[in-house]
C-alpha cells in the first residue's frame, strides 16, 4: 500500500477541507449531518471559518486527500471534544486510516486540555463501532434519532483521555 500521511489543516487549507468534506457527503450522504448541494454553495469565508473551528485532520495519499476526521470543543457538553465528520475513501477502508485520524483528534483534544472525547455513531454501523471500541471508546447509553432519517438511531461513544 502507498504511504498515507495525516496532517492538520489551517484556515489557508480551506480548499482541502471543502474537497474532502464534499467527497465524504457524496460517498456517504446518509451518515453525515449535511447536504452536498447545500455545502457546495458555501462561500470561501464560510469554508475558512469552518476549517479553523477546532481541528481538521486529513489523510493524504500521494498528495490527494483520502480521509478526514474533525474535532471541536462542545460548549454544551462541559468542554468535551466532539469527534465528527469521520470519513475514509472506500479504497482505504480497513487500512487503519480512520484509526490514525481518530487518534489525531484525540491528541488534539488532549493538547487542548479536554479530558473526554465524544462521538456519535449510527446504530448498526458495525465497522465504525468496532473501530471506536478498538481505540478506546465506549457506549454511554445516550441515543437519539438521526435528524434526517427518523428510522435511524445514533448513539454517543466516549473516551476519557486519562484512560489512554
Amino acid at each position: 500500500m502507498k504511504s498515507v500521511v495525516v496532517c492538520r489543516l489551517t484556515g489557508e487549507d480551506w480548499k482541502i477541507w471543502r474537497e474532502v468534506r464534499l467527497a465524504a457527503l457524496a460517498d456517504s450522504p446518509g451518515i453525515f449531518h449535511g447536504d452536498v448541494h447545500e455545502e457546495k454553495a458555501y462561500s470561501e469565508e464560510q469554508w475558512r471559518v469552518w476549517t479553523e473551528d477546532g481541528v481538521k485532520a486529513v489523510a493524504f495519499q500521494e498528495g490527494a486527500p483520502v480521509g478526514v476526521a474533525a474535532g471541536r470543543v462542545d460548549a454544551k457538553r462541559s468542554g468535551a471534544v466532539e469527534l465528527f465528520g469521520m470519513w475514509v475513501h472506500p479504497h482505504l477502508r480497513g487500512a487503519r486510516v480512520a484509526e490514525r485520524l481518530a487518534h489525531d483528534v484525540v491528541t488534539w483534544a488532549q493538547e487542548s486540555g479536554s479530558s473526554v472525547v465524544e462521538l456519535w455513531v449510527i446504530a448498526g454501523n458495525d465497522p465504525a463501532e468496532r473501530l471506536y471500541r478498538r481505540i478506546g471508546f465506549e457506549a454511554t447509553g445516550q441515543y437519539e434519532v438521526h435528524p434526517t432519517d427518523p428510522n435511524v438511531r445514533k448513539y454517543v461513544m466516549a473516551q476519557r483521555i486519562a484512560d489512554r
